[in-house]
Formats: C-alpha cells, structure tokens, sequence
C-alpha cells in the first residue's frame, strides 16, 4: 500500500476536526464562499465533499491542502507524518511498480457492499473515487493540453471549474488504484471497465462527469483536440442507460423561464457559459419518454446539432413535447456551424480568448 492508498482511509471527518471546522451531522459552513447556512457536506463512506453552494469537492486530501493553502506533495507528506504510524519527514516518496492483478478479496468486499449500499451508491462511490483520484495526480502535459484545449473551445476557467471537468493524467496509475479499491464485477457494472477488466476512457482522458443532486450519476469521456482515424470523438458508459446532463438546473427554473436542449454537454456548458439555462441529451438518439415531465413548467428551445440526425432528433422531440402540451421550439444554426459550441466560439470567442492564454 502506497502513501495516497493509506491517506485515503484517513478518515475525512477526522481530518475535517484537526483542520479546526466545525461540522455537525456531517455539515459544515463552507469556507469556500460566503454562506450563511451549512452547505458543505461531509460524505465519510467516500472521504469526499461536495458543497451545495459552490460546487466545490474533493477529498480529505484536497481539502487539508485548500484549508491550510498548501501544494498536493506538501500536503500529502505533512499528512502522511500526521496521520500514517511510523513515517519519517525524510521517507522519499519512490514510485513503485504498479500491481497488475487486484490484491483485494473480491468475495469480501462483495459481501460488505450488499449489506451496506444499493448497486447505484456504489456506482457513484466508484465514480467519485475515480474523480477524486485523478485530481490527486499531479499536471503533465496531458492535462495542459486539456485545458489549452477546453480555453481554445472558448470556456473559461470559471465553466471548467462550475462543470467538474477532469482529466486522467495517468492511465495505468488510475486502472490499478480503482482495482485495488473496488471488486471486479462492481468496475464492470458501473460501466467504468470493460469485460477484459479495462478503464473504458483510454483514449478519451478528457472527463465530463453527470451529476444529480451532487452526486456523481454518469460519465463520458472526450478525445482531447481531433480525434484519430477510427476513434470516436465521445465514449460513454458501458451498459449504463444515459442521462440528462446538467438536469440539476431544472431545479432552479422559473415558471416559463427558458430552457435550452442541447446535444452534447460542450454545448450545454457554453451557453450556461453565456448566462442561459441549458441541459444536455448527449446524443441525438435517445430521449426517454418520462424526462419531458421535467420540463412542464419552463419553455423548451431545441438547439441541437446543424446536421441530418439533430434535424430529425429536434422533429421527434417536437411531437414528444407536444404531447404533453409543453411549450417547445426549435432553433437552428447558420448553415457553416456545426454545433453551439462552435457557433459561439467563432461569433464571441476571438476578442474573450486573448484574456485566457
């Protein structure tokens, strides 16, 4: 067991109670933003936070370095001298071969998780553990090129931070801390690896997880910059029934404030981005028939993709909310613009972009 394995079994509410904060059932104010009420949630059986007010999250490890206002490798060794027994200031921190099989008993671990969470809790512990993990690894190329790559598609740091946006920055170090933390067949049914035993997104390191009501519901990766002949821009979840992204802002709407529906989440965020109120289906091809409720109270506009399967995607969700007497409209794009995204990239993006690199 390496030194981030140790720390993360350190408790978060333990940490939290050295750090000085005063939680209560789990809740704190968040020292993040200015808050009146208890918005930051303490989630002990993930070691992770999630503030309801902000959208900050992390981990034990993540919030000891933000509250003290130290680097991650800082961080984890005044931890790992605080909190793991025996560990010396001057211990190096060598890397070591990376395991291939899982070490854990799969058996055993599947006995607990029965007694203790439904298949869909798991599921999102497994996501936020993979999220939490890749935001430990530190920046490398790949994750500057991610970022050089988001700001040149015209989002903003603030967008990045607002979407949960991640990126693994090692694969072989993430496939094999998720083994050593979760049972084979969990990985699998949460659609995160394949039936060899793979993280699916090895080649989309780029990572736009779904959320609802702050928990991680689903997640979709993305080819960083053009992709490679053969490979699809996208790769979504195996086996997972795909949801809406950014449903959470329905919670927020007006009475006939409105709504725009998207194709793709990048779509979504930027015109969130440009102060509107967007959610995402993620492909033109699915739309279940019980998500319309969601939107009885607003105005729904259909900005979906300039091309033949959003111009006949954005017809079927026409009759659909029609039928249940929802206002809805469709709005298309100029014929040289694929998607919103670009659209708005090329009609406000040059004079934003000069303030971002």
């Amino acid at each position: 067991m390496n030194i981030l394995d140790e720390l993360n079994q350190v408790s978060i509410l333990q940490v939290a109670e050295d750090l000085g904060l005063d939680v209560k059932r789990q809740r704190m104010i968040c020292p993040f933003h200015e808050d009146d009420t208890p918005s930051l949630v303490l989630y002990p059986h993930t070691n992770s936070f999630y503030c309801f007010g902000c959208a900050k999250t992390g981990n034990a490890i993540s919030l000891y370095s933000e509250i003290k206002k130290m680097d991650i490798k800082s961080t984890i060794q005044e931890m790992a001298v605080e909190y793991i027994p025996g560990f010396q200031q001057s211990k190096k921190f060598a890397k070591k071969k990376l395991p291939t099989s899982n070490l854990f008993d799969v058996a055993a671990i599947r006995r607990v998780q029965e007694k203790e969470k439904p298949t869909e809790e798991i599921h999102s512990q497994i996501y936020e553990a993979f999220r939490n993990f890749c935001l430990q690894q530190q920046s490398n190329e790949l994750s500057q090129s991610a970022l050089a790559y988001l700001k040149q598609r015209g989002f903003t740091d603030k967008t990045i931070k607002a979407f949960n946006l991640f990126v693994i920055k090692d694969y072989t170090e993430v496939t094999w801390y998720l083994k050593q933390h979760f049972s084979t067949l969990d990985l699998q049914e949460s659609g995160l690896y394949n039936q060899r035993n793979n993280l699916i997104f090895y080649s989309h390191s780029l990572i736009i997880p779904y959320y609802r009501e702050g928990r991680i519901v689903y997640l979709q990766g993305r080819v960083i910059g053009k992709p490679s002949e053969g490979t699809n821009r996208y790769c979504f979840l195996n086996n997972q029934p795909l949801t809406l992204f950014n449903v959470d802002a329905l919670k927020k709407t007006k009475t006939d404030e409105t709504v725009y529906v998207t194709e793709g989440a990048f779509d979504c965020m930027r015109l969130a981005q440009e102060g509107k109120t967007a959610v995402s289906l993620g492909t033109a091809n699915i739309f279940k028939k019980e998500w319309a409720k969601l939107f009885k109270r607003v105005n729904v506009i259909f900005y979906l993709d300039n091309d033949k399967a959003g111009h006949k995607a954005a017809e079927e969700l026409e009759k659909i909310f029609t039928h249940f007497n929802i206002s809805s409209t469709r709005k298309n794009l100029p014929d040289n613009y694929k998607d919103v995204n670009d659209y708005y990239t090329e009609k406000l993006g040059s004079n934003e972009q000069l303030g971002m690199f």
